[in-house]
């Protein structure tokens, strides 16, 4: 386990420590209005990112069947949570629940909203798939998994599953298939997007709050809301928040949160010295593929944090990457460069820069002892014995530093292929 092979001591786990010698760490780097020209700037440029709002009325089939047969079936030997293997009837079954039979030329989009924590998956099935017999013991790396849903999410619902059970949905970075539990169709995009858009709302700023909210004289309701999670907020702080009736449409409730500690009125001001609190809310967060439980995978990690300050990233980490490498916030790290031009390189960093490495991203916290360190949700590391290196697990979220073994004893560092500001 990590923690027993690093003592990261516990006064790390500050962003005043981090921020200690940092003059202009409580300066707004940039306001609302330019995060919002950011995300503008950035859509045009990333094929992964959408303007849901704006999109068309209709959907063409080719493209809608495009979106779909982008999730590939695994060519090699896969196990469900038992350890069994998958057979071919079972891919069988999981294609025909696509029904894509059923689609038409064009297909009129409708407008949904989650209103809980839901999954967004590869294929309309629950059941989890794994690579090897060992993950399924782990039950971390579902490979239908793609990313997870907190409530008050907006979506575009492009299609339907031959069981009913399952929407194929648009999100502003992603696509695939949620639980039509989850989602409430809405009457018409203004419903939804004047909600989403509201320029009231509260925001969660903790990595995950179970909010109680009493509406009138009714039992209490509880929803779990991560971090970046907006609530419109109305008069007399009342907050207007999506609920599915039993016809699958959505109503909207008003109703007044009595446990208000862990939520703001507005989106952070963007500082280093808020991104790096936001960063460490996460520590010993566990390691969580597509953020499917209760966890962050690495990617997610990083736009879990700027979603506090209203930027919209791209979900997976080479996306986050790619956007950035020919800007001027970005820093490329070369095959050439040494360990000692790497520590030069890494100098020039700010608290808070995104570090990138193939598979995986993570955040520069500073440097402490001539060491420099960063935050990160990451699977394994390794740990030299003797003349070998052995992998471990982390399965977490913690503070490394830079130069941490990889499992086939190559440093981080070594691994690093850029750095970008989100300016």
């Amino acid at each position: 386990m990590y923690k027993n092979d690093y003592n990261i001591p516990d006064f790390m786990n500050s962003a005043d420590f981090w921020m200690n010698d940092i003059s202009d760490s409580k300066e707004i780097m940039l306001s609302v209005d330019e995060i919002n020209e950011f995300n503008n700037k950035l859509k045009p440029i990333v094929n992964s990112l959408y303007s849901i709002d704006k999109e068309t009325a209709t959907i063409a089939s080719k493209i809608l069947i495009g979106y779909i047969q982008s999730y590939e079936l695994p060519l090699s030997d896969m196990y469900d949570s038992n350890g069994e293997l998958l057979h071919q009837d079972y891919y069988e079954k999981i294609i025909h629940n696509t029904n894509l039979d059923a689609i038409k030329d064009y297909t009129t989009i409708k407008y949904g909203i989650s209103v809980r924590k839901t999954s967004v998956r590869s294929f309309p099935v629950e059941n989890s798939i794994f690579s090897s017999i060992e993950q399924s013991k782990t039950n971390n790396f579902d490979r239908f998994q793609e990313t997870g849903l907190f409530p008050c999410e907006p979506v575009l619902i492009l299609h339907e599953s031959s069981d009913k059970k399952w929407y194929f949905v648009k999100l502003y970075n992603y696509f695939g298939w949620v639980k039509t539990d989850d989602i409430a169709i809405a009457e018409n995009k203004e419903q939804i997007f004047d909600y989403t858009n509201c320029k009231d709302f509260l925001l969660v700023t903790v990595k995950e709050a179970t909010l109680i909210i009493n509406e009138n004289d009714s039992s209490p309701i509880t929803i779990t809301c991560g971090m970046g999670t907006k609530l419109s907020l109305m008069e007399n702080h009342m907050v207007k928040f999506p609920t599915r009736s039993s016809n699958g449409k959505l109503v909207f409730k008003s109703a007044v949160i009595s446990n208000n500690e862990d939520i703001i009125k507005g989106y952070l001001p963007y500082t280093r010295y808020n991104i790096i609190n936001q960063a460490l809310r996460f520590i010993d967060t566990p390691y969580d593929w597509g953020d499917k439980f209760s966890g962050k995978d690495c990617s997610s990690f990083i736009l879990t944090i700027y979603k506090c300050f209203g930027f919209l990233l791209p979900r997976n980490a080479n996306q986050q990457e790619s956007s950035f490498l020919s800007s001027v916030n970005s820093l490329v790290f070369t095959k050439e460069d040494t360990l000692e031009n790497r520590n030069v390189k890494m100098d020039k960093l700010n608290p808070g820069d995104a570090l990138f490495m193939k598979g995986h991203v993570m955040m520069y916290l500073g440097k402490y002892k001539f060491i420099h360190y960063m935050i990160h949700s990451f699977a394994g590391y390794g740990v030299k014995k003797e003349a070998v290196y052995e992998s471990r697990k982390a399965m977490l979220v913690a503070i490394t530093p830079v130069d941490l073994p990889k499992a086939d004893g190559v440093p981080f560092i070594l691994k690093f292929t850029s750095s970008v500001h989100y300016q």
